[in-house]
């Protein structure tokens, strides 16, 4: 009786650590996404900036309200970004430091 518990309960526990690897492996997934999302965001609001400084389109409405759009956008991105980093940017470095060294 007791054997059978023993192996239920080691059967259970392996199926848990099994199932918390996959979630904190899709977890891992999102923040890198995120972290990438919001870059190719910001790299665009940069771009729809460059457009409205030039000459032919300064003080264009649409595109003023364009670049407030995607400013907005990256605001938003960076508030979930900040709720799915799952290391800050020191830790990020460090890691990236030791793996150069090896």
């Amino acid at each position: 009786m007791i054997l059978i518990l023993l192996i239920t309960s080691t059967v259970i526990n392996l199926f848990f650590v099994w199932y918390i690897y996959k979630l904190l492996k899709k977890l891992l997934f999102v923040s890198d996404n995120i972290g990438d999302f919001l870059d190719v965001l910001q790299n665009y609001s940069e771009h729809i900036e460059s457009v409205y400084n030039m000459e032919t389109y300064y003080g264009d409405e649409t595109i003023d309200r364009l670049l407030e759009h995607s400013k907005e956008i990256v605001k938003e991105i960076k508030a979930y970004e900040e709720i799915y980093t799952l290391m800050d940017i020191d830790e990020e470095k460090e890691i990236e430091e030791h793996g150069e060294e090896t």
